[in-house]
């Protein structure tokens, strides 16, 4: 399995770009995640939906990212509306990845990058021009 790329933050953060300024890249954006369930949910659906859109930061969520969500919010409401004897090893399955893919798992929390907002520097407007602070 190939190793995932490092985002951009993280090199600019490690100086990659100083050395070689042709590597620097704009990572992705879709646009900001729409919270609200989608209006067809079921009550316990909805429920699952804001379950999950609250434990995750907002800044991992993107406007692409509302067909994973569904897809989770639906697995886990029919997943905990059954009885326990029928519960198959498939539906654990396909839950577990729906998870996975977005980042609630142990092991991939590790590979999903939160954006951080960087502090400005206050004294830096009264000099006439915003810069990052240290």
């Amino acid at each position: 399995m190939p190793k995932p790329r490092t985002p951009s933050a993280v090199l600019e953060a490690r100086g990659a770009f100083d050395k070689d300024p042709a590597r620097r890249r704009d990572d992705f954006e879709a646009g900001a995640f729409d919270r609200t369930p989608p209006k067809y949910f079921k009550i316990k659906q909805k429920e699952v939906w804001n379950e999950i859109v609250d434990a995750l930061p907002a800044s991992v969520l993107q406007a692409t990212d509302r067909m994973a969500v569904e897809l989770a919010a639906r697995l886990i409401a029919q997943f905990r509306a059954q009885p326990d004897s029928e519960v198959t090893s498939a539906q654990v399955a396909q839950i577990r990845t729906a998870l996975a893919v977005l980042g609630m798992t142990p092991a991939d929390r590790s590979r999903v990058s939160v954006k951080k907002e960087t502090p400005t520097n206050p004294f830096a407007a009264l000099m006439g021009a915003p810069k990052k602070a240290h």
